[in-house]
C-alpha cells in the first residue's frame, strides 16, 4: 500500500493538485523509503522533459487507466469532458469538500498522470527493476566542480572534466558508480550494502570511508588516496589480486602495464615506475590541513614536486585552456605550491618567477617559451 501512495500523491504533485499536507507527506515518505525516492526522480526527470500540450489526459490512454483504476482499487475510470471539467469563477479554490465530484475528478486527473507517467517510464526504460540500462550521469566540464549527494546519502565532490553514472540498481545489494576523472567520496556506513567504484583499471570497494580517485584516462596512473576507513583494490589485469588501503596510504597503477610479467608492489622510488606503487598520502608543508590529493576540494590547486608537463594538464582543466610547451626543457622541471582562488594569471607568475620562462595566453591557449 506505501507504494501506491507514493505514486499517488507523486502524481498529485506533479499534476499540481496536491495539498500542503499532501507534499509533506509526500515528502516525508520519500525520506523514509529512499529506493522509492530513487524511481521517484526518474520520473520527474521524464514527466519533466515530456511535452504538456494539454492539460486533459488523451483517448488513447483509456486502457492503461482502467488498468490503473484496478491497481489503485478505484472500480471503473472513464473520461470527463472537457465540460465536465469547466469551473465557474466562485469555485476558484479546489477542495475536498467545496461539491460533491471535485474529489472524483481530482482522482481521475491523478491517474491520468499516474498513466502518463507508467507509460513514458516503459517507453524510456523498458523492462521496469529487471533492466539496467537506467542510469543517471553526472558530469562536470573543465573549469567547473560540482557537489552531489547519491540516494544514499553519500557525498561526492567531482573535479573538473569528469564524470560520475550510477544505474537503477544502486538501492540494490550493491551501491555501484563508474567514475572517469576525479572525485572525493565520503560514503555513508552500510555493511550490508558495499560500495563499489569502477575506473578503467581498478574496482575499489568500500562500506564507509572517505578517499579521493584519481582517474583521468588521458593520464599515466590512477590513484586512490584513502583519508578514513578501508578500501579493497582490485585489479582488471588481474582481479584475484586484492589490496587493502589503511588510513594516509595511496596505491598509483599504471594505466597502460609494461611489457613482461607485472611488478610486485613497491614503496615510493624516484625514477621507478612500477606497474603498482603503494606510497602515503602528501600533506603540504606550509598548508597541513589537508591532504595535497584533496586539497582540490577546497578549492586549492596544489601540487608537490611535480612535474611542468603534470602541473600544466591539471591547469587545462582547472582553467578550461590549453598549453603549448614550446621548450622541452620546462615539461621535465619540478615545481611545489598551493594556491587558493588564485586565477590562471596569478599561477604562471608565481611559475615564471621560478623558472623564468615566457608565457603568453590568447584564445584560450597558453603558449610557453
Amino acid at each position: 500500500m506505501k507504494e501506491e501512495r507514493i505514486w499517488y500523491l507523486l502524481s498529485l504533485s506533479l499534476s499540481g493538485e496536491s495539498t500542503p499536507e499532501e507534499s509533506a507527506e509526500l515528502e516525508a515518505m520519500l525520506r523514509q523509503y529512499p529506493e522509492a525516492g530513487f524511481r521517484a526522480q526518474i520520473l520527474q526527470n521524464v514527466w519533466d522533459n515530456c511535452p504538456q500540450e494539454s492539460a486533459t489526459p488523451p483517448e488513447s490512454f483509456d486502457k492503461h487507466l482502467q488498468r490503473l483504476s484496478t491497481h489503485l482499487s478505484e472500480p471503473v475510470l472513464q473520461f470527463e469532458t472537457a465540460e465536465a471539467n469547466t469551473r465557474d469563477a466562485d469555485d476558484e479554490r479546489w477542495t475536498l469538500n467545496d461539491k460533491p465530484g471535485i474529489a472524483r475528478r481530482r482522482w481521475l486527473w491523478a491517474a491520468g498522470v499516474a498513466a502518463s507517467l507508467l507509460i513514458a517510464f516503459l517507453i524510456f526504460y523498458p523492462g521496469g527493476k529487471e533492466n539496467n540500462l537506467a542510469s543517471n550521469t553526472i558530469s562536470t566540464k573543465a573549469g567547473s566542480k560540482s557537489k552531489i549527494q547519491l540516494p544514499d546519502g553519500t557525498q561526492v565532490w567531482l573535479n573538473a572534466d569528469s564524470k560520475l553514472n550510477y544505474n537503477q540498481d544502486f538501492m540494490g545489494a550493491y551501491r555501484e558508480v563508474q567514475l572517469t576523472g576525479e572525485a572525493y567520496f565520503d560514503v555513508v556506513k552500510d555493511k550490508s550494502r558495499p560500495f563499489i567504484i569502477h575506473t578503467g583499471p581498478i574496482d575499489i570497494r568500500v562500506v564507509g570511508t572517505s578517499f579521493n580517485v584519481r582517474a583521468y584516462p588521458n593520464e599515466k596512473t590512477t590513484e586512490t588516496a584513502l583519508i578514513h576507513g578501508v578500501v579493497e583494490v582490485t585489479l582488471h589485469s588481474n582481479p584475484d589480486k586484492k589490496i587493502i588501503l589503511t588510513p594516509s596510504e595511496k596505491l598509483t597503477v599504471q594505466n597502460t602495464p609494461p611489457p613482461g610479467p607485472a611488478a610486485p608492489i613497491k614503496n615510493n622510488v624516484p625514477g621507478d615506475e612500477p606497474m603498482l606503487t603503494l606510497g602515503r598520502v602528501r600533506y603540504g608543508k606550509t598548508d597541513s590541513t589537508g591532504s595535497i590529493e584533496t586539497m582540490w576540494v577546497r578549492n586549492k590547486l596544489a601540487f608537490e614536486n611535480e612535474t611542468f608537463d603534470h602541473i600544466t594538464a591539471e591547469m587545462e582543466r582547472w582553467y578550461n585552456v590549453k598549453f603549448e610547451i614550446k621548450k622541452e626543457a620546462l615539461k621535465s622541471m619540478h615545481f611545489t605550491g598551493i594556491f587558493e582562488n588564485k586565477s590562471l594569471a596569478e599561477v604562471m607568475e608565481a611559475l615564471r618567477v621560478s623558472a623564468s620562462f615566457q608565457y603568453q595566453v590568447k584564445a584560450g591557449t597558453v603558449t610557453v617559451w
